[in-house]
């Protein structure tokens, strides 16, 4: 009989991808592997996350909760107030990327630095992506439809005007699966 070598850390990896993924065939009708990055998510997958309707939040707070070990997304509420505001932190600035793949899907924004990360390392460490993220100020491209209309306030609040257009971007994404 041969023994069979596992991979601690590729057995840790797997059990959170469960937690965090397990869900998501019946939330959104397709489950990623463990080390998907949101670039890597088909278009209705993204398009379904970026609209934040109920499956899609709890689908995100499947992957902020499960790779913490507190659950499935149902159990935010019920979260005492620290790991809550936590968890809050941590599905905001995923439903961000989420948005922000979106609009460089588009080829309205430059991607940016944490586009190639893996989902499920940015919901663990957040505080290191997120502060990545924030060292590179997004940038929207000349191939947004009212790029003359925001380009001197690129300059001056970039995060702002990029957030600004997002309800475009969302509406213009649905059109292209349509």
């Amino acid at each position: 009989m041969a023994a069979e070598v596992v991979s601690l850390a590729q057995a840790r990896r797997d059990k959170e991808a469960r937690a965090a993924f397990g869900r998501w065939e019946r939330r959104l009708g397709f489950r990623p592997p463990a080390d998907a990055a949101l670039s890597e998510l088909p278009d209705s997958v993204l398009h379904q996350l970026a609209e934040l309707g109920h499956q899609a939040t709890l689908a995100l707070y499947d992957v902020v909760l499960g790779v913490r070990g507190q659950g499935p997304g149902e159990h935010y509420p019920d979260l005492e107030a620290r790991l809550k505001l936590e968890a809050l932190d941590v599905f905001l600035f995923l439903a961000d990327q989420v948005r922000f793949e979106v609009m460089v899907r588009l080829g309205w924004l430059d991607p940016g630095p944490v586009r190639g990360a893996s989902i499920l390392e940015m919901a663990k460490d957040f505080h290191n992506f997120q502060a990545k993220a924030g060292r590179q100020p997004l940038r929207l491209t000349k191939a947004y439809p009212s790029y003359d209309q925001v380009e001197r306030r690129m300059g001056l609040e970039p995060e702002a005007v990029v957030r600004s257009v997002i309800p475009q971007a969302l509406e213009a994404f649905k059109a292209e699966l349509d």
